[in-house]
């Protein structure tokens, strides 16, 4: 079994500039990181780090083909919660011999490149994983 070690909760927004300013407010400027594009998604991504090891990651979609956009236009706000693991192939592995229905991998630029997927779990709630 790989270790699941939280991360990030995924959070959209219409623009991530205009939500910084309330995030920067509350958790001040040296908490918040630079802006990454994900090109593979879609979207801009920023991470505002909200306790010790947590982090609160804002994602804007860069234009309606990406695939937060109809979520965001649906008020949907909280959407994924996402965990680093060591081995990511081992961890995907695992989860869907429970059950969870893998949704494909990509490398981030948020990652430094690494390897990242997005799992529903047999509750339909969304995951994503990171690879260390």
């Amino acid at each position: 079994m790989e270790k699941l070690e939280f991360h990030h909760t995924g959070v959209l927004v219409e623009s991530i500039e205009t939500a910084l300013i309330h995030y920067t407010a509350v958790f001040g400027e040296e908490n918040i990181s630079e802006i990454f594009t994900v090109d593979s998604q879609k979207v801009k991504v920023c991470f505002v780090k909200n306790g010790k090891d947590s982090y609160l990651e804002l994602v804007e979609p860069i234009n309606e083909s990406s695939v937060v956009y109809k979520m965001l236009k649906k008020r949907i706000q909280y959407y994924h919660i996402a965990y680093k693991v060591q081995n990511i192939e081992k961890a995907i592995s695992f989860l869907e011999s429970l059950n969870y229905k893998s949704l494909g991998t990509f490398n981030s630029e948020a990652f430094s490149g690494n390897l990242c997927g997005f799992l529903f779990s047999p509750n339909a709630e969304l995951i994503e994983l990171i690879e260390e």
